[in-house]
């Protein structure tokens, strides 16, 4: 057998040096572990840690809510949906006001009237503190706005229709209706 020169052996050994590193790079790329000696536990990142603290908080947050919107709700587990309570009312416009009727056997409170309301953004609202049962509350038509300050004019807009929410014994109750 014959013997190699040095610069067989040198040129031998770089090109083994460059496969072992080859080797090593596509096991690392493909999650193979490396050799032993070679091998490290892989640290988790803070950036890891952060996320996770992060979605923790989230949870926590949103846990805390739900459980605050079931106790005023008066209600700590789920239960069966309530049923909708309806205002019994009657609405006339008159051209320059609201003829508002409270045809139930209970005062309204925290009365909030709106006309034209919008799906998006609301309409011309008014708010009362309180409608007597079995009476008639009348409202300019001017006394409703928008957030912004527009008032609601009935000589340029016409009113189409008129949402009530208030207050009742059994609970916020609602009342829908409209005009041609």
């Amino acid at each position: 057998m014959t013997e190699l020169t040095p610069e067989e052996k040198r040129r031998i050994y770089e090109e083994e040096k460059v496969r072992l590193e080859a080797q090593e790079k596509l096991r690392s790329k493909f999650g193979e572990k490396a050799t032993p000696a070679k091998s490290a536990k892989k640290k988790t990142s803070p950036a890891t840690w952060g996320c996770l603290i992060l979605i923790i908080i989230v949870v926590i947050v949103f846990i805390s809510i739900f459980n605050e919107t079931s106790k005023e709700s008066g209600s700590s587990a789920p239960s069966t949906p309530k049923e909708e309570i309806k205002l019994n009312a009657a609405v006339r416009f008159t051209g320059t006001q609201f003829v508002i009727q409270n045809n139930n056997d209970f005062a309204w409170t925290n009365v909030k009237l709106e006309i034209n309301p919008g799906i998006l953004k609301s309409g011309f609202t008014y708010k009362a503190l309180r409608i007597e049962p079995n009476t008639t509350y009348t409202v300019g038509a001017m006394q409703f706005s928008k957030s912004d300050g527009t008032r609601f004019n009935p000589f340029s807009i016409k009113p189409k229709e008129i949402f009530i929410s208030a207050d009742t014994p059994k609970g916020r109750a609602y009342y829908s209706g409209g005009w041609e």
